[in-house]
């Protein structure tokens, strides 16, 4: 039904064709007589269709009328939805509907505002379709019909302010939806009276024309209301049991300012784009995990896979249909993979590539690019963690940890990020020794500055030439493009290694490449290259890898990208507008912060000193304190629970950071060249 259809049968339904039916956002609707004025249908509409993601959150519909907004949400993913109307007629349509579409996460309520809504249920969103007029009645002695309708909705805006930031969880907000002339100076001056902020989240009109506005309202950032009593009690614990106490070197503790002590932010709960600590604070999540959540947390589709396999059993000692399942639809959609193998890490599939090159080529040495990683295989570590101390001029074989084995250092080769000629002239060198080249089209420690075109095309010249195996690691990388990154930059590997996105949130491997070369794993009882794993091709993995993947469209892969891309563009932009050294690199949805004038190339450009370094961390702690989460120095990525506003949202909290953090100004004004 289009808008002119439903308008015209609403307008002459009131004239007594009640109850009208109607299809909207894929819903059976019912509407009864006198829930909603008709002429307000185009902008709630359009309100609900371009409302920010709502996966995982708890939403107030405030007027809900016959429930269009709220059901849409509750059927999008939303964890709960609570409709509230003053009309008892207008509470009963909307349960009606709920039943009509099998939905059972919504309750509706008979309520003004928030007068029966259960106490102590805090909201992420409270929304509210606003009537086109607003204004309050000033001297008009009831002689204008209907005028007590608009004073009624004004007072609903003034209450809705007042009260409802009392109702929202900590990074929650109201979002108003304004049509007319004259709404938004109206809001503006009640949002300035309860000492709130506002913004736009976005601009159009509704089918009918008519201008439409979607404007989020929020309280003002207080660190006073950031708590990390829980998160201290358990570093204290960890220390007890941990060497250094954390689990692994990714996981570090953060100096929160007013704090005594660095601490680790201790995780609670994740729902959708957003996470929640121990304390009770919840972040707009883009760490997710290093890059792996890409669908955020508890993705629908992910956690019924995995549910139904914990039904039928978490590990065996057999072969499973979901394994094969994944494996057709990898080798399907990676030209690359035409056989793999399951492991449980990305370290694991780099170090069971490097072994299979150097069984098929008989060569045993490797190269990679300086300040790459690619796990902890002992080769493939080396010169991950050089500095200006002992990288010298030219890129050397800087030993992984303390009293490495002089032959691990001697095995490997090290290229210069995006320096063609100097990297040809180094593999040239050693070609004839060189088993395999190892590469990532964006290498993330290294300062995820992508690989130039003219860099990739000489690493397949040489390579072909002296016969040496490429090997792609798209362990991070993988989301760049729909068949993966090797194919969206048309490289041709001979080995591709996968991971994290692969495997919906829980451990998992892959090494794939052409089916000649992943011989080097069979026979089965006398491979060249022995492979196995108590754990690898665990069914639980598989089905939540098999979900994730199927989830990882190519429309939604743009859609991140753009995202992405909005977000290093405007974080620069907001940093050139205050005049400070800070630039970011990445590609798609993956993102890194940078304290340098302009976006570093190589690895040895994008090393900081500890200035620069404190510039990242106070970045990254500020962010943190405003609700949003992203891995140390100061990287990160978008999930597909993320929308624009969430960017903006992001935007909005790094440039307070700029503003508000004076030591970030006097660092970088220090660390200028």
């Amino acid at each position: 039904m289009t808008l002119e259809d439903t308008t015209k049968t609403l307008a002459m339904s009131q004239e007594g064709s009640f109850p009208l039916h109607m299809t909207e956002f894929d819903l059976n609707l019912v509407v009864h007589k006198g829930v909603m004025p008709f002429e307000q249908f185009a902008r709630r509409r359009w309100a609900t269709a371009n409302f920010p993601p709502v996966q995982g959150l708890d939403v107030l519909d405030v007027g809900c009328a016959f429930g269009l907004s709220g059901l849409h949400f509750a059927n999008i993913g939303a964890r709960s939805v609570t409709c509230v109307d003053i009309s008892a007629l207008a509470v009963g349509n909307t349960a009606e509907n709920a039943v009509r579409n099998n939905i059972d996460n919504l309750q509706a309520l008979q309520s003004d505002v928030f007068s029966n809504v259960p106490s102590g249920r805090p909201f992420d969103a409270i929304f509210w379709n606003a009537p086109s007029r607003l204004d309050p009645n000033t001297n008009h002695c009831g002689e204008e019909p209907g005028r007590e309708i608009i004073d009624s909705e004004f007072l609903v805006l003034r209450r809705l302010l007042a009260e409802g930031p009392n109702w929202l969880t900590q990074g929650g907000r109201i979002i108003v939806s304004l049509g007319g002339n004259n709404s938004a100076d109206i809001l503006t001056n009640i949002v300035q009276e309860n000492f709130l902020e506002c913004s736009t989240l976005i601009r159009g009109s509704g089918e009918d024309g008519k201008a439409c506005t979607l404007i989020q309202i929020h309280k003002p950032f207080d660190r006073a209301n950031v708590r990390f009593d829980q998160s201290e009690r358990l570093t204290k614990r960890a220390r007890n049991v941990y060497p250094a106490g954390v689990t692994r070197v990714s996981i570090g503790t953060i100096p929160i300012q007013g704090m005594s002590d660095r601490l680790s932010i201790y995780a609670q709960s994740g729902e959708g784009a957003r996470v929640t600590d121990v304390d009770g604070n919840h972040y707009v999540d883009f760490h997710n995990n290093f890059s792996t959540l890409v669908h955020g947390h508890r993705h629908a589709g992910t956690i019924a896979a995995v549910a139904s396999q914990l039904e039928r059993g978490t590990s065996f000692g057999n072969a499973t249909a979901a394994d094969v399942d994944l494996a057709e639809m990898i080798c399907e959609r990676v030209p690359a993979i035409e056989r793999l193998r399951y492991l449980n890490s990305g370290t694991e599939a780099v170090m069971f590539a490097i072994k299979a090159a150097r069984a098929m080529t008989g060569r045993t040495r490797l190269a990679k690019l300086e300040g790459a990683f690619h796990g902890t295989y002992d080769w493939a570590e080396v010169s991950t963690r050089s500095h200006p101390g002992n990288w010298g001029d030219s890129p050397s074989s800087i030993a992984p940890y303390r009293n490495t084995p002089a032959h691990v250092t001697d095995d490997v080769v090290v290229l210069t990020i995006n320096d063609v000629e100097r990297s040809r002239n180094i593999i040239e060198r050693h070609g004839s020794e060189l088993a395999c080249i190892v590469v990532d089209m964006l290498p993330c420690a290294a300062g995820m500055m992508p690989l130039d075109e003219s860099y990739l095309s000489m690493l397949q010249d040489v390579a072909h030439k002296h016969g040496i195996l490429l090997i792609s690691d798209e362990v991070v990388c993988f989301r760049l493009g729909y068949q993966g990154a090797s194919a969206a930059r048309a490289f041709q590997p001979d080995f591709v290694t996968l991971g994290k996105v692969l495997g919906g949130g829980l451990p998992i491997g892959v090494v794939g490449g052409k089916k000649i070369l992943m011989e080097a794993f069979a026979p089965q009882d006398s491979a060249p290259v022995p492979q196995g794993g108590t754990f690898s091709a665990n069914p639980l993995s598989m089905a939540a890898g098999r979900a994730a993947l199927a989830s990882l469209t190519a429309p939604e892969l743009d859609r991140i990208s753009a995202l992405g891309c909005y977000l290093r563009e405007q974080s620069e932009a907001a940093a050139a507008e205050n005049d400070l050294a800070i630039s970011v690199q990445g590609a798609g949805s993956l993102f890194r912060f940078h304290a340098k004038k302009t976006r570093p190339c190589t690895y040895r450009e994008a090393h900081h000193n500890a200035m620069e370094s404190e510039i990242l961390r106070r970045l990254q702690v500020g962010m943190l304190e405003r609700g949003f989460y992203v891995a140390a120095p100061f990287w990160g990525s978008i999930s597909t629970s993320m929308g624009k506003t969430h960017i903006e949202d992001f935007l909005n909290a790094f440039r307070s950071c700029l503003s508000e953090i004076p030591e970030i100004k006097e660092f970088c004004n220090r660390s200028a060249p």
